[in-house]
């Protein structure tokens, strides 16, 4: 028997585990996911997923990492599709196709972005170089990056950021070779509005105020647009 089967044989056994966990998720919600269900679904005694995964916080890790690529695949494939486009509409698409998937993926969204589920210690370190919710978001730093090549991309002055930012942002920007502090700053605050007003809508935290949160959304997405290039972009 080749090692090369074993190895095909035993990735297609962790996928297949991800994969329940996953159906567990969205049918019953975090506290759903344990080895004892998944093991109960496959078939498996509990002690035989221990041979794929050291503890359920390692099994929700991997579901967790999986979940964060698909996103990032859904987000860059939005930006993809308008190839040669400006920067605006292509985040904007971005923005739009991030808070499509969460509210058709309520459970997975809860799990990468939520609290982490009962029995598990914690979510993902963020220390780690491929800390997954950075890996997504950098996609969106790519195109505020390019606003900002064109001269198109509106910061409060600079004095300001580096006297309050600078410090606790070294590090990071020490790993991002030709950015500027500016654009690290439109960044990380535009990646938390996005996200700030797709979570609240996501974990209905906005239904006490609005009934049409698309409505809301389409029109806080455009005030970011205006706000980020100093334009009247209409988001069309």
């Amino acid at each position: 028997m080749s090692s090369n089967w074993r190895e095909k044989r035993r990735a297609s056994a962790v996928a297949e585990i991800k994969d329940v966990a996953r159906q567990l998720l969205v049918k019953g919600g975090p506290s759903a996911v344990s080895l004892r269900a998944i093991s109960r679904e496959m078939g498996m005694t509990p002690s035989a997923l221990y041979r794929y995964f050291p503890s359920l916080d390692a099994l929700v890790a991997g579901v967790r990492s999986d979940l964060f690529q698909e996103l990032g695949e859904v987000t860059t494939a939005a930006r993809d599709s308008l190839p040669g486009a400006d920067p605006l509409p292509r985040l904007l698409a971005m923005a739009r196709a991030f808070r499509a998937w969460g509210l058709e993926h309520r459970a997975e969204f809860g799990l990468m972005l939520g609290p982490p589920p009962p029995g598990v210690e914690g979510g993902p370190d963020q220390d780690e170089p491929d800390y997954a919710p950075a890996c997504v978001g950098v996609s969106f730093l790519g195109e505020i990056a390019e606003l900002d090549r064109r001269g198109a991309l509106r910061t409060p002055p600079v004095e300001l950021i580096e006297d309050r930012l600078a410090p606790g942002l070294r590090e990071y920007l020490s790993g991002q070779e030709g950015l500027e502090l500016p654009v690290i700053f439109a960044f990380l605050a535009a990646w938390a509005r996005l996200y700030g007003i797709i979570a609240m809508e996501i974990f209905g935290h906005m239904a006490w105020a609005v009934t049409d949160s698309g409505a809301l959304f389409e029109t806080e997405l455009i005030n970011f647009a205006q706000q980020l290039s100093g334009n009247d972009y209409d988001g069309s």
